[in-house]
């Protein structure tokens, strides 16, 4: 097997042990036994678990990244746009159905400087991409507001809130629910009527107690 191909293999391990087991319950003999190789190769490569957990979200990032910039770029709409982010975020795409791997690297950078660094560069990588859709959009005059930077770390606070209540399945929250509620923020925020922001929003469930709008 060819290196890179191993090294993919033993990311896509790490995503299925530290997902079933937490990273705590996770060794790196469970990695390499998943990935069809050895302990060794697993070190050999990322150094550590928390190496190959790091690395793990980073290689779901860029998939997640090449999902958000093939969507985007099928509408220049920035509502649209807005839409496409909130179902990728709530699920919809190849990175976020991953957020329990989040929630072990947030436990992990609050004291380890490694963790904390890879989640900042990754915080930021989402907020660059939510900042240049609000820009578009206050520049085509869709948007308006007089603090972006404001807006977009709001937004995206949100959207991780909302996430660790998915992970943890709460019970008032299904995908359908993070999008309708991250989306009515977005209308308060850029000064976008709800009922537009959205509009394509549907909620599935009899114990959902809000409704769109």
């Amino acid at each position: 097997m060819e290196p890179e191909d191993r090294r993919q293999r033993i990311l896509a391990a790490t995503v299925t042990v530290v997902r079933e087991r937490g990273f705590a319950g996770a060794r790196v003999a469970d990695i390499a036994e998943a990935a069809g190789t050895s302990t060794g190769l697993v070190l050999y490569h990322f150094g550590s678990l928390a190496g190959a957990l790091t690395e793990a979200l980073t290689w779901l990032e860029d998939a997640f990244y090449r999902d958000v910039e093939k969507a985007l770029q099928a509408t220049a709409d920035p509502v649209e746009r807005l839409r496409v982010m909130a179902g990728l975020g709530a699920g919809s795409g190849s990175m976020i159905g991953e957020w329990v791997l989040w929630l072990e690297l947030w436990v992990r950078a609050l004291r380890e400087e490694k963790a904390r660094a890879a989640r900042a560069t990754l915080d930021q990588r989402w907020r660059g991409a939510l900042h240049d859709v609000v820009s578009s959009g206050v520049a085509t005059g869709v948007f308006t507001t007089a603090d972006i930077p404001a807006v977009v770390m709001r937004l995206a606070c949100l959207m991780d809130g909302l996430a660790i209540q998915l992970a943890l399945d709460d019970p008032d929250l299904d995908p359908g629910r993070f999008r309708l509620l991250w989306l009515q923020a977005a209308a308060l925020e850029l000064a976008v009527p709800a009922e537009i922001m959205t509009s394509d929003v549907t909620i599935s469930g009899s114990s959902r107690t809000l409704q769109p709008g």
